[in-house]
């Protein structure tokens, strides 16, 4: 059920007024049309790529460091971003680490996430994160546009990873999700898991990942018709720089409903408190109008500076004509080497 077929049950919910004046037929439509437009840019505001699937929150990536990098990150692993980008990253953690993050979208739309990693005695690193979407509130109106009070919409998220390595230098990990989604008192729900691979090559610090995401299905749906989900297949790579405090990353993505898609991003290493980070992701070709804000579509930017076991993180990425997104992320590195050690 999309946003904008539910908007329309809701809408009609509130018993009418069995009039037929053509006004209040014309004032109903417009109501209709402003709420389903509402709801269409906020699926383009945070989506990846615009396509027909459901389950937008499972395209979101709300991690700064990713997000500053366009996304592209699949094949760089120790830090708690993998539990969003690629499981098996995970392997690399040697100490528990924590995270709170952030991110401020168009259209007063506000989502929170939190992470923790641990590393297990011969089992592997186990993490879990939570991530929440609220999106505001919403007037609702009879058929004649009369304001009848307000509702709100919120996506609620939940992943569990586990990874370990499994040949020489392959680690892999699966991250297993549950999504709820809820506008007014309708709601939806999945279940969903990430499977992801890392290969270090040994070729001049050259790194490889891979992964499926979003294997599932819907559990329920708003009224009767179940979305489907937003599967992606994803190849990345991870180069460092000879001789130079550098590492670019770049990754491919394919989805059946949208077809081939690329990012890229170069992380440049300052001192060891400070690093820059430009990327690039090609959804902003699909994000421009036609108008002069459209020339930044598609790139983000950012910071991490690191304190002792401290770090902040913020990325900027533009959506065109929509605005800016802004993301904040606060981690820790926490004393020990895991459970077991």
């Amino acid at each position: 059920m999309k946003h904008a077929e539910l908007m329309r049950k809701i809408y009609t919910d509130t018993p009418p007024i069995r009039v037929h004046s053509k006004t209040f037929m014309e004032t109903r439509m417009k109501t209709i049309l402003f709420i389903s437009l509402q709801f269409a840019l906020i699926a383009t505001a945070f989506a990846t790529s615009a396509g027909t699937t459901g389950f937008e929150l499972l395209r979101t990536d709300g991690w700064a460091s990713n997000s500053a990098l366009g996304g592209s990150q699949i094949a760089v692993g120790g830090n708690l971003h993998s539990l969003f980008s690629n499981p098996a990253g995970l392997t690399d953690l040697q100490h528990p680490k924590a995270a709170v993050g952030f991110f401020k979208h168009v259209m007063d739309i506000n989502a929170g996430n939190l992470a923790y990693a641990q590393p297990l005695k011969k089992i592997g690193v186990a993490g879990i994160g939570i991530t929440y979407f609220d999106y505001g509130s919403f007037d609702r109106a009879n058929e004649y546009g009369q304001k009848q009070g307000e509702f709100g919409a919120s996506d609620f998220l939940f992943t569990a990873a586990l990874a370990r390595p499994f040949y020489k230098s392959l680690t892999g990990g699966i991250a297993l999700k549950y999504l709820n989604s809820s506008i007014d008192s309708y709601t939806a729900s999945a279940l969903a898991a990430d499977i992801g691979f890392q290969y270090h090559t040994g070729y001049f610090g050259w790194d490889v990942g891979a992964g499926i995401y979003n294997l599932g299905f819907a559990t329920s749906a708003y009224l009767e018709h179940k979305d489907d989900l937003p599967t992606a297949y994803r190849l990345g790579l991870s180069v460092p720089l000879q001789h130079l405090p550098a590492r670019f990353s770049f990754a491919g993505e394919y989805m059946e409903a949208e077809g081939i898609r690329g990012c890229g991003g170069l992380e440049l290493t300052f001192s060891k408190y400070l690093q820059g980070r430009l990327g690039y992701n090609t959804i902003g070709i699909d994000q421009r109008t036609g108008l002069d804000s459209d020339a930044l579509a598609g790139f983000s930017a950012g910071l991490g500076i690191h304190i002792k076991s401290l770090s902040i993180d913020y990325a900027l990425t533009s959506q065109g004509e929509i605005g800016y997104l802004h993301r904040f992320t606060i981690g820790t590195t926490l004393p020990g080497t895991g459970i077991g050690h």
